[in-house]
């Protein structure tokens, strides 16, 4: 694939990902696709063949990068750890990803074996312990409360809208 194409198919990609991001399954069309990375539909399905490849090449994107992402917050040891678990849930949070992840899980097209839910269920047990942690250590329980609010509140909207 000659480099323009490559960019090309790369940019479209990074643009249904940014589409997921904004308005989850339901608002993934190739036509919003094609505005977002600046290109006509037609060149869309030139290099993914249809509105399903498209998707799951932008849903494998998506579960592959939060999943590394969040792996790295949780390597760090301790309290240092649990609070990069946190941020990276914030930015996700933020930036659409847990919007765009969890419409495609309400989809059935991210992977939900077994070996991914203990990672899930470390992931939301770092969350409680970083709660505990925060309290432990003098953080107003109105500021852990308003974190945890904030953080439950973000994937019920995804889900109610899924």
């Amino acid at each position: 694939m000659p480099k323009d194409a490559a960019s090309t198919r790369s940019n479209i990609l990074a643009a249904a990902v940014q589409t997921l991001q904004r308005g989850g399954v339901e608002g993934f069309t190739l036509d919003a696709v094609a505005r977002r990375a600046g290109v006509v539909k037609g060149l869309v399905l030139y290099h993914y063949v249809s509105r399903d490849r498209l998707l799951r090449a932008a849903a494998s994107q998506i579960d592959a990068s939060r999943s590394a992402a969040l792996e790295r917050a949780l390597s760090s040891p301790g309290a240092a750890g649990l609070e990069a678990c946190w941020e990276e849930l914030r930015r996700q949070s933020e930036d659409g990803t847990t919007r765009a992840w969890l419409s495609l899980c309400a989809a059935g097209l991210v992977d939900r074996s077994a070996k991914k839910a203990e990672f899930e269920v470390a992931a939301r047990d770092a969350i409680v312990d970083g709660s505990a942690i925060a309290l432990a250590t003098g953080v107003p329980l109105a500021d852990a409360r308003d974190a945890y609010d904030a953080l439950w509140l973000s994937l019920l909207e995804v889900t109610a809208k899924a």
